[in-house]
């Protein structure tokens, strides 16, 4: 061992080392990753989802039924329990279960895509208007002040009334209502960021307009747009169930939760499990998705970390 490691370890002294316990271990998204998991309710909330999303997502290994096609006619109205049925039958016969798996699919495909397809305007939006300033922010401000004005089902309930109802028309009518909330939010985190030390010295180095926003402002807009789209995406559930429970939505003959609850009001009385098991379905989809996207805010909240 050389004479300077020497020295230099006879200066050590034991507790003396400067800060070693609190130097950063782990890079920002694993500190993001370790403060969500110690969110009790937002890990619950993230079970919940993958158990839903699993049984989804590989239905035919847990159904044996067509949710469309096997019909029983004389096993209609089956109640739950049944060695056949575990969650009984409607009122054609139809397995609900097998519904049940195959509709959450459907709505969760819609919920995705309406996010999508929101976030992408509205994020491209809010980026052109925080950025730029001035008339284009007026413009694209007060045209998405104008959407936010009027009621989010009334419009969408308009446009499927217009359009016709199917499944692309929903997660059409849902997209066009849906994304003045990204321009908003992504707007109020351009302006909190454009105007910060490496903005402005990414502006002196002679960068462009494109490459300092794709490069430096959007990176920092991600946390709270995050939290936002799995908000949006368990709302554009909910929203999407109502219209198909209005007879607006999908095909009466579709395996959707909010199809499910339409058929099952006629017989609230004889067989109340028809909506309350579909109602139940979307509750808690929605509800993991909350407390998911709760626990995500406090995990990006730079005031929670230590």
């Amino acid at each position: 061992m050389s004479e300077e490691k020497k020295t230099e370890q006879k200066r050590r002294v034991p507790g003396e080392e400067i800060g070693l316990e609190s130097l950063p271990l782990t890079t920002y998204w694993a500190d993001v990753r370790y403060r969500f998991m110690k969110n009790k309710i937002a890990v619950l909330g993230l079970i919940i989802l993958t158990i839903i999303i699993v049984l989804c997502v590989f239905a035919p290994f847990f159904t044996k039924y067509d949710p469309e096609m096997d019909m029983d006619l004389m096993n209609i109205l089956v109640r739950p329990f049944s060695p056949d049925h575990p969650l009984g039958t409607d009122d054609l016969g139809r397995d609900i279960w097998s519904r049940l798996l195959y509709g959450g699919r459907m709505s969760a495909m819609i919920g995705l895509c309406v996010t999508l397809f929101s976030a992408a305007v509205g994020i491209v939006i809010g980026l052109v208007s925080g950025y730029y300033g001035g008339w284009i922010d007026s413009l694209l401000m007060r045209f998405t002040d104008i959407m936010l004005s009027f009621p989010f089902l009334i419009i969408a309930i308009a446009i499927m009334a217009a359009l016709g109802s199917s499944q692309s028309n929903v997660i059409l009518a849902l997209a066009i209502v849906s994304w003045p909330r990204f321009a908003r939010l992504t707007r109020g985190q351009v302006l909190a960021i454009k105007s910060t030390e490496y903005v402005e010295s990414a502006r002196v180095a002679g960068f462009s307009n494109a490459r300092i926003i794709f490069n430096h402002v959007f990176p920092n807009c991600i946390g709270p747009l995050i939290i936002q789209a799995t908000l949006s995406t368990g709302s554009a559930i909910l929203s999407a169930s109502g219209l198909s429970y209005l007879g607006l939505g999908c095909d009466a003959a579709a395996p959707d939760w909010g199809v499910m609850l339409n058929q099952g009001r006629n017989y609230l009385q004889q067989a109340s499990y028809l909506t309350t098991i579909p109602g139940i379905a979307i509750s808690l989809t929605v509800l993991s998705m909350n407390w998911i996207g709760d626990g995500l805010r406090d995990a990006f909240d730079p005031k929670m970390r230590k």
